[in-house]
């Protein structure tokens, strides 16, 4: 079903790459009318920027555009002109969202800022994203989320701390899809305020701030406890030994997240065959578990290498203790969860897109492809109320596409 929630809200994005456009994917998802607006002679680097790694392989869909315009329409549209600007202000008119991730040297060169569209709409909800926040020496400047989500919040420290090398980031996007959700659970508070309040806000989010946010809780314990960060433990110096991952026969891991309380190792151990344990003094107790849990990881380890993967999904359907494949990516979307739940969608029965994660009445929200460069402007002008006379002559001089 297609979600109503923002039904007849307008949001009109100017942006590119993926934190704004994942923000204003999540608000498509969420019901609302999203256009956005591309540069008419030059396409989007989503559209054509291959990902490193992968194989040189035609799948037929850009599919990080796709996944982070699903349910758009596109205008093409030159706003540096005269005429192509008061086309986007004829548009902010229109709309209760605009929403950009242009630096503050473009939206001044263009005359895009919360000050330049007042006066076509005072009420508007405007969404600023960036690298490194508003204020600061780098308010000007551009940012990745490799950079400024990753590594500069000590996420990437913390992730490569037991690897002896810097870990990079997991895949593209990861700091922009997180933020782009933030952003577009701001812009929703905004809205229920202006529907209140008749008051329209100034939205920011930034890449740092949003890792600033998900690495929150090692930033604040290194400030209280003067430690570079929370510790990360190699494997056989982990402090609790149902909370580690161990190496079955073939090769594959499992991971364990299990508190440690009498009740849950009791469970383990008749689990995993091997009630012996409980008898051991080293291990009678979550205290003396604890303090010999080298002894127990390294017990733990052989146990798990006596048997292959497929083996042990069996046995353990019965732990209380949290426990889970370490799955690829191709394997969680193929994850009996996943698709029980409907993680993963089917666009047009021809490519799977994620769907974004809230859920609203116990439904999944339909998701529609994304638009081809420019398709919708036509279709936009004419609501505006451009002829077809107007769009023919802005055509001519290149103001559309």
């Amino acid at each position: 079903m297609s979600y109503d929630l923002l039904e007849g809200v307008r949001v009109v994005e100017l942006s590119m790459y993926a934190l704004v456009p994942s923000a204003a994917a999540v608000l498509a998802d969420w019901g609302a009318d999203v256009v956005k607006v591309v540069p008419v002679k030059v396409a989007d680097p989503m559209l054509g920027n291959p990902i490193a790694g992968l194989p040189k392989k035609d799948v037929g869909v850009a599919f990080m555009w796709e996944l982070l315009n699903r349910g758009k329409r596109c205008m093409g549209l030159d706003v540096s002109t005269e005429e192509g600007r008061q086309i986007l202000l004829d548009l902010v008119g229109q709309a209760d969202v605009f929403i950009t991730n242009l630096l503050p040297g473009a939206r001044q060169r263009f005359r895009i800022d919360p000050e330049d569209l007042a006066g076509a709409n005072p009420v508007l909800i405007y969404g600023r994203a960036s690298g490194h926040g508003t204020e600061g020496p780098e308010r000007d400047a551009g940012g990745f989320d490799h950079t400024d989500f990753w590594a500069r919040t000590g996420i990437a420290h913390a992730a490569s701390m037991v690897a002896g090398e810097f870990i990079p980031q997991p895949g593209p996007a990861l700091g922009d899809l997180a933020g782009g959700g933030f952003l577009a659970g701001a812009i929703a508070a905004a809205l229920y305020r202006r529907g209140r309040t008749g008051q329209g806000s100034l939205v920011d989010v930034s890449l740092l701030s949003s890792g600033m946010w998900v690495g929150a809780p090692a930033v604040i314990a290194s400030q209280l406890y003067d430690v570079d960060t929370i510790p990360r433990m190699s494997h056989l110096n982990l402090p609790n030994p149902l909370v580690a991952a161990y190496t079955t026969r073939d090769g594959r891991q499992l991971y364990l997240a299990g508190i440690v309380t009498e009740g849950h190792f009791e469970n383990f151990c008749e689990t995993i065959d091997r009630k012996d344990l409980l008898e051991d003094a080293r291990f009678a107790t979550g205290t003396e578990r604890l303090a010999h849990a080298r002894e127990c990881i390294e017990l733990l380890d052989e146990v798990f290498a006596s048997r292959d993967l497929a083996e042990w999904v069996v046995m353990l359907q019965g732990l209380t203790t949290p426990w889970t494949v370490v799955q690829t990516a191709a394997e969680a979307a193929n994850d009996p969860q996943v698709v029980a739940n409907g993680f993963l969608a089917a666009v047009d029965g021809r490519y799977p897109l994620v769907r974004s994660p809230a859920q609203f009445d116990e439904q999944r929200p339909e998701l529609q492809r994304a638009p081809q460069h420019g398709e919708h402007t036509e279709e936009v002008l004419l609501e505006l109320g451009r002829s077809w006379d107007d769009i023919a002559a802005l055509k001519a001089r290149e103001a559309i596409s």
